[in-house]
């Protein structure tokens, strides 16, 4: 009888340690929570493919600019192999769940098998040596002492609630496990729902690498042309430059200038070789670098169809561009907004890059180029989401030119604004 109420314990404490091993794996909370990051970003992407397509959709006028549709479709390839590794990476982690589960399920049932075989070895030694009915008052009564009953009490109350929790044992242990099947249908079921997801995101992918392929032929056509394009594109990017660095310095030096003038007055001298900024205007900096990642975009709709930095011609070998922010496509006639708090310095008028504005946040310059109008002047102070303008739209296309400058640097705006 020792044995097998030492077989039960034994028994008992590995069922005891499975069902917490099931546990936390259901419950883990990294697995969790990279579920729920996985999901967020699928509903991310998802939402920007829905946007990207309709701008797409809307700038009609666009046909004839090939560039500007193969930038667009480019961006949308990118976004669509994006949700396509999102949801290879959910179906892996189903395939984790899947696995864990299984294995679980499948030593849960072998377990049950050895708890019933014990429980009937339990039944069957009960009725041999008859330990039921009166035979349980003989056995305490034909104790040699007190001690010996107590004993032997103890010891048929222990056995008989062992009886009992073995039973209990077996049928939460059953439970448990028809539990975990159903869940593993449901996990199965999701795996099927988003294999099906992926292979219809694979054609629509094909479909539009066929598109961007068809668009690279058609530039092909025209390398001449495309050539003067990529050249007057440079010129237009260096002329902003100047225009902007021109600016920055301009007042950087009228800081310096006017810092010195109240240090003098109070019989301090001031030294500085960055931007002399007030108390005020620290704090506007501070701000502004502690929303790094956080910015609001400059418009309400769009997407990046040109990045920071200097990019090879999509059609061109060895001809590059260089851009000091981002282009970002939006609507037709579309509100340009402030990035964030700050006083406006300057604006002014380039044929090829029409209506720029440039504002002052403490140490940092936001600059919005290719404005349509222009709804403030220099020296406003304005806020967060403030309208600067409307977008100005050419060939068929609306976009919206956006700089992050600290001090005479340039940085990369994608980098600042939200995800």
């Amino acid at each position: 009888m020792n044995k097998i109420i030492l077989s039960y314990k034994n028994i008992v404490a590995k069922i005891i340690f499975i069902i917490v091993l099931l546990f936390s794996f259901s419950l883990n909370a990294n697995a969790q929570n990279k579920k729920e990051k996985l999901q967020n970003q699928y509903n991310k992407i998802q939402k920007e493919l829905k946007e990207i397509e309709s701008l797409i959709k809307e700038n009609k006028q666009e046909r004839s600019n090939y560039l500007g549709q193969l930038n667009s479709i480019k961006t949308k390839i990118n976004s669509r192999q994006n949700l396509i590794s999102n949801i290879n990476e959910q179906i892996n982690l189903l395939n984790e769940k899947i696995a864990d589960k299984e294995t679980v399920i499948s030593s849960l049932k072998k377990d049950i098998e050895q708890l019933k075989k014990d429980y009937a070895v339990m039944v069957q030694n009960a009725y041999n040596n008859k330990y039921k009915g009166n035979s349980y008052l003989s056995f305490i009564l034909n104790a040699e002492s007190f001690n010996q009953a107590i004993q032997r009490l103890t010891y048929l109350q222990s056995y008989a609630r062992t009886r009992s929790n073995q039973s209990k044992l077996i049928e939460s242990t059953i439970a448990d496990l028809n539990h975990k099947i159903e869940t593993l249908k449901e996990d199965k079921a999701n795996k099927q729902a988003l294999l099906g997801e992926e292979e219809t995101q694979k054609k629509q992918l094909v479909s539009e690498q066929d598109e961007k392929n068809s668009l690279i032929s058609q530039l092909k056509k025209d390398e001449g042309k495309l050539q003067q394009q990529a050249k007057d594109k440079n010129k237009a990017a260096q002329d902003l430059n100047s225009q902007i660095q021109k600016i920055i310095a301009e007042e950087i030096r009228l800081a310096k200038e006017k810092a010195a003038k109240e240090a003098k007055a109070k019989g301090k001298t001031v030294s500085t070789t960055g931007l002399a900024l007030t108390p005020e205007e620290k704090l506007i900096s501070t701000d502004f670098v502690n929303n790094r990642g956080k910015l609001p975009w400059p418009v309400g709709k769009g997407f990046i169809v040109s990045k920071f930095g200097k990019h090879e011609h999509p059609t061109l070998h060895e001809v590059y561009t260089n851009n000091n922010g981002v282009d970002i496509k939006t609507e037709k006639d579309a509100t340009v907004r402030a990035l964030f708090n700050g006083t406006v310095i300057n604006s002014f008028y380039l044929p090829a890059t029409q209506n720029s504005v440039i504002v002052k946040h403490g140490e940092y310059f936001t600059v919005y180029s290719n404005l349509k109008t222009v709804s403030v002047k220099a020296g406003d102070n304005i806020v967060t989401k403030q309208e600067i303008g409307k977008v100005y739209t050419d060939n068929g296309e609306s976009k919206v030119h956006l700089e992050i400058w600290k001090g005479t640097e340039k940085t990369n705006p994608e980098l600042w604004l939200a995800k």
